[in-house]
């Protein structure tokens, strides 16, 4: 079962941010402008967010095996199509096809997960970490070596590789997880549960903030070193990502640190942290990859803490859970992608920065209101 959760979320998270680093080829394949890459960035994010809600509900009778192997079939089918792609209109409907398949695979995998939450969930969201770090870095490297064609044809022979190992571990779902089936009636009320509960709504106010601030940083990171002063090649700007590895060792202890220290001040902890690495950032190469290890740990390291929150509900199946969160998840990556993009390209850093700062007020605010609200309701509380 680890081996399926590992490749379920670092595969699909391997295609989620293909394009962050290649600005420079956009710009010459495609004379793609600085606005037009943050709606390229947002269109996987937007075929998860409007997919994501659905899934639990169209899955519910499929065992995840089956639906990890044929999704990673459908990746592949599409990487192929990104390398072919010739014009912006394309590229960006072949993306927004790769989010729509993604939440199927990751949900699958949060699943499976759920099983034993304490020990499976840190290994579900070190896969997310060295997936969504291979997917900035990857396609950088690739297409800089052999070209655009190339790069994504072997990004699809990954895919069938990945398809190919979960074969081998098809048999996970009869021996370690009891698959449930329920009929449509009890599916539609466990959706709606799932946006009554004080809990879960704690969990997407959270997984909102969290990947619009990531994405708006990264995708920033990405159009900011291309252009002046630094004129990076997507290569060298593939490199920098590289510093989110180190939030993986993090992620992997960070039950340690919750049995230790309560949630609320873990929280504070790691929005300080946040916030220090995006002051630490500079224009030297030292202060760029030191602002961004620390950023990766403070931003992963908060996933786990809602990924626990998923995995606690009492009324609400997991899969539906994730589900929804992906939603609003990757509706906060959407809209901090094409809204980062556009804040540089008018106000450059600082406007993003204030962008960040805005959302994530809001986030805090509304996550105190919710908690406050559950503590008076008790466990569950409902809306």
């Amino acid at each position: 079962m680890r081996t399926a959760v590992m490749i379920g979320s670092f595969g699909s998270f391997f295609n989620l941010y293909q394009l962050q680093a290649l600005f420079p080829h956009l710009e010459g394949r495609f004379g793609t402008t600085v606005v037009a890459a943050g709606w390229l960035n947002m269109a996987a994010l937007l075929g998860m967010m409007l997919t994501a809600p659905i899934i639990g509900i169209i899955t519910r009778k499929a065992h995840h095996s089956t639906v990890l192997f044929s999704g990673f079939l459908i990746l592949a089918f599409f990487n192929a199509l990104v390398a072919y792609s010739n014009n912006q209109c394309w590229l960006f409907a072949f993306r927004f096809g790769q989010g729509v398949v993604i939440p199927f695979i990751l949900t699958s995998a949060m699943s499976m997960a759920s099983v034993r939450s304490a020990s499976l969930v840190p290994i579900y969201v070190a896969g997310t970490v060295v997936g969504s770090t291979f997917s900035r870095a990857y396609p950088a490297w690739s297409v800089d070596a052999v070209g655009w064609e190339a790069g994504f044809l072997i990004s699809a022979c990954f895919m069938l590789l990945s398809a190919l190992v979960l074969l081998f571990v098809s048999n996970v779902d009869a021996r370690n997880f009891r698959h449930t089936r329920e009929n449509d009636k009890a599916a539609i009320k466990y959706l709606v549960n799932a946006f009554l509960e004080s809990k879960m709504l704690i969990a997407y106010a959270a997984g909102f903030s969290l990947l619009f601030t990531q994405s708006a940083i990264f995708t920033t990171l990405g159009l900011m070193l291309s252009g002046a002063p630094f004129f990076w090649s997507s290569g060298e700007i593939g490199y920098i990502y590289i510093a989110c590895l180190p939030a993986l060792f993090f992620v992997l202890i960070s039950r340690f640190f919750r049995r230790l220290i309560r949630e609320a001040m873990i929280t504070v902890l790691l929005i300080f942290l946040v916030w220090a690495s995006l002051f630490i950032i500079g224009e030297s190469v030292v202060s760029i990859f030191s602002g961004v290890l620390l950023f990766s740990i403070g931003t992963y390291v908060f996933q786990t803490v809602t990924g626990q929150l998923l995995s606690s509900s009492g009324t609400v199946p997991v899969r539906v859970a994730t589900g929804v969160y992906l939603s609003f998840y990757y509706c906060g990556g959407a809209i901090g992608a094409s809204l980062a993009a556009y804040a540089f390209s008018v106000w450059g850093w600082a406007g993003v920065l204030v962008c960040v700062a805005v959302i994530q007020a809001l986030s805090v605010c509304l996550v105190a209101y919710l908690y406050y609200g559950l503590q008076r309701r008790g466990k569950n509380g409902y809306v």
